[in-house]
């Protein structure tokens, strides 16, 4: 991901670097994927993440049930 360009910049860049034959979903889940990893660095840069040590406590959890 490149911070000095915007997500449409991004976007265009990403599905130009795409096969022509591309299908529209396979368009659609790339411009997902890049959607989600810059929500997620915004919500990393706010100090919203839980930390490993908890992800592998609930992850635990979630096997146990």
């Amino acid at each position: 991901m490149n911070a000095t360009l915007s997500f449409k910049e991004e976007a265009l860049l990403a599905i130009s670097r795409m096969p022509n034959k591309a299908s529209a979903r396979q368009v659609r889940e790339r411009v997902d994927i890049l959607a989600a990893l810059r929500e997620s660095d915004a919500a990393a840069a706010q100090g919203k993440v839980v930390p490993h040590d908890e992800v592998v406590r609930r992850f635990r959890s979630w096997q146990q049930s």
